[in-house]
Order: C-alpha cells, then structure tokens, then sequence
C-alpha cells in the first residue's frame, strides 16, 4: 500500500463499493507547526484497520 499517495483511500474506496451503491469520501486537513507525516500516520492506521 502507498503511504500518502493516496492508495490506501482508493483502497478504502474500494472495499465499501462492493457493499454499497454509493461511496462519499471526506478529507479533512488539520495543519499544524510541528506536526509532521500525520497524514501518512493516519493512512497507515486504517489500512491496518481494514487488514483487520
């Protein structure tokens, strides 16, 4: 899986459109000073919920 390239929520895209007719997808920001890679943190995170 691609760490911030956007393929882990392709991948989530994915798994819900086998089970529904429609999928909504919403990316929110929170920049901070300081706080860096917590995009890539948080995709890391679900892909290892959706490997569950």
């Amino acid at each position: 899986m691609g760490r911030g390239d956007g393929r882990g929520q392709a991948r989530a895209v994915n798994v819900v459109a086998e089970v529904s007719p429609r999928v909504r997808l919403v990316l929110k920001a929170d920049i901070r000073p300081g706080w860096d890679g917590q995009l890539t943190a948080k995709v890391e995170r679900v892909e290892r919920l959706l490997e569950g």
